[in-house]
């Protein structure tokens, strides 16, 4: 499982989000209220730009010999 969160209001990230909300194996919640810091430290957060960072390599991964 993979958790995301957002601290910021940022257009490309949400654009980003709502792609991975529409793939049909995701299944996408709001969490509680919590500060930013506690909910990364209770999913073993990381950057946003790792994730997608991370995503893309899988994804080109996946591809290579399609």
């Amino acid at each position: 499982m993979t958790a995301i969160i957002v601290e910021d209001k940022d257009v490309q990230l949400n654009k980003d989000i709502d792609y991975i909300r529409s793939l049909s194996f995701v299944k996408a919640g709001k969490a509680k209220k919590k500060s930013f810091e506690e909910a990364v430290a209770e999913c073993d957060g990381r950057p946003a730009s790792e994730f997608f960072d991370e995503l893309r390599r899988q994804i080109k991964e996946h591809f290579k010999n399609a």
